[in-house]
């Protein structure tokens, strides 16, 4: 059965401000009060429930807003201008990965996201981005679910970022799914295109405060491993080229002084999918940014491209904000209860849509 969309985002939703300090303190709690954006499935097919979750999603009714990463790279990338920047958009589709986590680590804390459902096998699902990538390793012991500590001829490493509630520690890694190049419904598995899996190693360096952490994964897959450090050497060794965006036709406008927020991700599970919106940096003690680019459940982790609209140039390469969630907006309850206005507007037929208000976590 499909869980409710008040379920999904009831799940890992923050606590009150006063207990909230006392956890931060700690390094429990992530210091945003609003909804992480997991999707959780229940018990049936996974590609079923996933697809129901999509058609019923309330936040984005319809998903106007999406765009497929395959129809962005066929249609919208050659009007980039030179060969180096469409190498540089494709590689940031390449890197960013789907995540499926079959299980809750116990070691989570009291108070922090899906510590109460501790010690369960229930899927989630949500994004990384391929941060780093080590190789070959030449005829030493390897410790994935196929070699199981035996010598490996050769194996590459590499390391996915994502959010820290949606994996936890390394018990949770070792029971997740690393899901590459699903850009669209012709890479199911079977499909000339398939998309490729490698399951997580261990959990490397985890940051609470900034809802970070940064997994290890491993694969003797030699193509892959050069396909996947070919984007890498693209995304991060290549010079920085002013990137001119007037081509991208869907691209909005920010308004003067503001940054555009590119995303790419995998809203309820579903082939990779591009949002954008504009983007505002925030402080007061903490160092995360807001935009309005349009994000689902199954969108947490996911890596946030931030461009100047001004100077056509991408901010920060190095240092991706982490999608962490969503705030909660005028036109929700805590809970995921509609207001009085949303709830005649159901009643009248029309669709509810609530207002993008989404966060990241500057690395």
């Amino acid at each position: 059965m499909i869980r409710s969309r008040s379920m999904r985002y009831l799940w890992g939703r923050a606590s009150a401000s006063g207990v909230e300090d006392k956890r931060m303190a700690q390094g429990y709690v992530h210091p945003q009060e609003g909804h992480h954006e997991c999707e959780i499935l229940g018990s049936g097919p996974e590609a079923e429930e996933s697809e129901g979750a999509w058609k019923e999603c309330k936040k984005n009714p319809g998903h106007e807003k999406f765009f497929s990463a395959q129809n962005f790279l066929d249609s919208s990338a050659p009007s980039v201008q030179t060969d180096k920047l469409r190498d540089t958009v494709r590689a940031m589709v390449d890197l960013t990965v789907r995540l499926r986590v079959n299980w809750t680590s116990p070691g989570r804390p009291n108070g922090f996201t899906f510590s109460h459902v501790r010690g369960c096998g229930k899927l989630r699902l949500g994004t990384g981005f391929i941060w780093n990538v080590e190789g070959p390793v030449c005829n030493k012991r390897c410790f994935c679910d196929e070699c199981r500590g035996q010598t490996a001829a050769k194996s590459w490493t590499f390391r996915v970022r994502t959010a820290h509630h949606v994996v936890y520690d390394t018990e949770e890694a070792k029971e997740t799914k690393v899901d590459l190049f699903y850009d669209d419904d012709s890479c199911k598995p079977g499909s000339k295109m398939a998309t490729v899996s490698v399951r997580g190693l261990e959990v490397v360096n985890s940051y609470p405060h900034k809802d970070i952490c940064h997994m290890l994964c491993v694969t003797h897959n030699e193509a892959l491993a050069e396909r996947v450090q070919s984007a890498r050497r693209c995304w991060f060794d290549g010079p920085r080229e002013i990137q001119d965006l007037s081509a991208l036709d869907f691209v909005p406008p920010c308004g003067r002084g503001a940054d555009l927020a590119l995303i790419v991700s995998h809203p309820h599970g579903q082939a990779k999918k591009i949002t954008v919106g504009a983007l505002r940096r925030c402080h007061g003690g903490f160092a995360h940014v807001e935009y309005n680019a349009a994000t689902c459940p199954g969108s947490s982790g996911a890596p946030v491209f931030r461009f100047d609209t001004e100077r056509h140039i991408i901010l920060g390469w190095w240092s991706l904000p982490v999608h962490s969630g969503g705030f909660f907006t005028s036109s929700t309850q805590r809970g995921g209860i509609f207001s009085l206005t949303g709830f005649l507007n159901k009643l009248r037929g029309r669709k509810t849509k609530l207002t993008q208000r989404n966060y990241g976590n500057l690395w």
